[in-house]
């Protein structure tokens, strides 16, 4: 368990190599490069919007406990670590879409020098390579642009790693606590970021103990301060809330865990074959431009990973690969085997992805057309996020809604109430009006339909109401409201999508009453 020693301490070496002139100009470069056109796009719907919207009603209302979209629609599909680290966002950059992403930003930052000390740890000869292929991997870079869980919830699973590591590299001396300490903070951090799913990582440290010093070997990671680190910070959120919630722990359990992972309740590619379609193209051309090496790897599964041998005897001489592929297939295998599937899911396996092609790829960079083209590779990144602003791949984009309504009514809503569709949740941003969802009856696609209807809705006659409907679904929209005994008209609307004034509230603006 002790092997290695000598290189424990390489980390610290390379540091001093570089100065301390230099480790600064690089952790700026690297800040820069992941802060670089991180606003620059509009907020994209369904998932930023709806992170940007409850981060600013707990702005708004002062209340971090209860995540929630409006006065009467809570939220508890995910915990709240990133809902307040998006409202940490926007109340130190402001209330803009640079405010939003900036903790992806620093959590993408900080996870590229965790995978630096992950690497000083497992393969000092060339620790440089592997931050350098997280960093430059398309994927994870990409994802640390999109406001949800999965960029914050791959640093903590990242530091949680690197507390075993840790503790495995230093033996049984006496800091052996602090290391352990460090795994079960990372993990209550996951915990509290994504639930269960950021416990996978610690099912692959179980079975690599287990093999590599047998069940015995088990009970040494109960550390009692590190399981009181965990519990305080993983479970209190949800001991406060379920108390205050009756029937709120059997959402968590049943359909926020059970459902995901053994139904198609959510409609998250539920079919057999789709891990193939989604989980194994992703780590393929995610890892971009580094993806050769591991395609080989791929194609020598049967001579390594698939081998008996190539087991025996990486367990006597160098185990680190053992953990790398425990760590990569045993959270693949339970998400291919879940029911419910995106390809953030796997975002963070890129770590001991890098970690693996750090390994393998036989990478010289001091010369030659292979430093021009990772250098133009690295330039060209950040402009890959400007070019999100002008070619954006999703229709729903909340910016463009809300120049729309702002060009087209007048006043500006103080509510936008989405009629029978999902709604831009991100509207709040930029309208700085609250966001609903109301139903004329039941959603099509199998959703279940909001709780208010859109009889209740205009029952409280509340002022500054704008109903936005699509366009095929207004005559019905307009006969509901009629039947209510309100007067419905169309003002303009947003591509598919159509803005009513419900009652002669609003009027169009001047520029766009002739359209």
């Amino acid at each position: 368990m002790n092997a290695d020693t000598a290189d424990a301490h390489a980390p610290s070496s390379t540091r001093a190599s570089l100065g301390k002139g230099g480790t600064i100009l690089l952790l700026l470069v690297l800040l820069a490069f992941s802060m670089a056109f991180q606003g620059s796009r509009g907020i994209w719907e369904p998932d930023e919007g709806r992170y940007t919207n409850i981060a600013l009603r707990m702005l708004q209302t002062g209340d971090y406990l209860v995540p929630s979209f409006n006065d009467d629609t809570v939220h508890f599909a995910k915990p709240p670590l990133t809902y307040w680290a998006v409202a940490g966002g926007m109340a130190l950059l402001g209330r803009n879409e640079w405010g939003a992403r900036l903790p992806n930003a620093l959590a993408f930052a900080a996870t590229v020098l965790v995978v630096l000390a992950l690497a000083g740890r497992m393969m000092p000869g060339r620790a440089w390579l592997p931050p350098l292929i997280y960093a430059t991997s398309i994927f994870p870079f990409g994802a640390s642009n999109i406001v949800t869980t999965d960029t914050l919830l791959t640093l903590w699973e990242a530091l949680a790693v690197l507390g075993f590591v840790a503790w495995r590299r230093g033996g049984e001396g006496p800091g052996g606590s602090v290391p352990l300490m460090v795994m079960w903070g990372g993990f209550g951090l996951a915990f509290l970021t994504k639930g269960p799913p950021g416990l996978l990582p610690l099912l692959a440290i179980a079975v690599f103990v287990a093999l590599t010093e047998g069940p015995r070997g088990l009970p040494r990671l109960l550390s009692l301060s590190g399981i009181v680190l965990f519990s305080t910070i993983g479970f209190s959120w949800y001991m406060l809330v379920a108390s205050t919630h009756p029937g709120l722990m059997t959402y968590f359990i049943h359909d926020e865990f059970f459902n995901r992972i053994a139904s198609a309740a959510h409609h998250r590619n539920p079919e057999w074959y789709k891990p193939f379609l989604i989980y194994l193209p992703v780590m393929v051309f995610g890892t971009l431009p580094w993806s050769f090496p591991l395609v080989r790897a791929l194609g020598a599964l049967p001579e390594t990973v698939l081998s008996r041998s190539w087991w025996g005897g990486k367990l006597k001489a160098d185990p680190w690969p053992i953990f790398l592929v425990l760590w990569v297939a045993v959270p693949l295998l339970v998400f291919s085997l879940s029911r419910s599937r995106l390809p953030l899911y796997i975002l963070p396996l890129f770590v001991p992805l890098s970690l693996v092609i750090g390994r393998i790829a036989g990478v010289s960079l001091q010369r030659g057309a292979a430093l021009y083209l990772l250098a133009a590779w690295i330039v060209t990144l950040p402009f890959l996020k400007l070019a999100g602003s002008y070619f954006s791949p999703f229709a729903r984009d909340s910016r463009e809604m809300a120049r729309e309504i702002a060009q087209t009514v007048r006043p500006l809503p103080r509510e936008a109430v989405f009629v029978d569709s999902g709604a831009y949740w991100g509207l709040k941003l930029y309208l700085h009006c609250e966001v609903e969802e109301v139903s004329t009856g039941a959603r099509s696609g199998g959703k279940t339909p909001p709780e208010e209807t859109l009889a209740e809705e205009l029952s409280e006659r509340e002022p500054g109401v704008l109903l936005i409907a699509r366009g095929r679904d207004v005559p019905k929209v307009m006969a509901d409201c009629q039947r209510l005994g309100v007067d419905a008209r169309v003002l303009g609307g947003h591509k598919s999508w159509s803005f009513l004034s419900p009652g002669g509230e609003f009027h169009r603006t001047p520029e766009t009453a002739n359209r």
